[in-house]
């Protein structure tokens, strides 16, 4: 898996829950050593770089989050902070992650959820 669990403004991160996977975790809640939640999903990629998106959420809106009462589109289009982080992580092995704090309105729609799809309620 290429190493989206170290982003060096986060801090080291451990996955919570995984949402959906496909030859890895596309879609992941994680967790830093100091509790802040973040939701990640992978969000475009070309030869270089695969690029994530995160966003920090509070206990209280992942729960939301995973319930269905947020979709996912809007978890990170309309997040709780001023700011979503794009992280890109190249594919050569020895080139630097590269990690942009960008405004939710600024996220290219290509690269956000489907308006209106939401996590499973049933937990399968």
């Amino acid at each position: 898996m290429l190493d989206i669990l170290n982003i060096p403004e986060l801090g080291r991160l451990e996955i919570v829950e995984v949402y959906e996977y496909y030859d890895q975790p596309v879609l992941y809640s994680c967790q830093n050593a100091s509790g802040h939640f973040y939701l990640v999903v992978a969000a475009a990629e070309d030869a270089q770089f695969l690029t994530w998106l995160c966003v920090a959420v509070s206990t209280e809106r992942l729960n939301r989050i995973r319930s269905g009462k947020i979709d996912l589109h809007d978890a990170f289009a309309d997040s709780e902070n001023p700011y979503a982080i794009q992280v890109k992580v190249p594919y050569e092995e020895h080139a630097s992650v590269q990690t942009d704090f960008i405004q939710p309105n600024q996220i290219p729609e290509d690269m956000l959820p489907v308006p209106g799809e939401c996590l499973d309620s049933t937990g399968s």
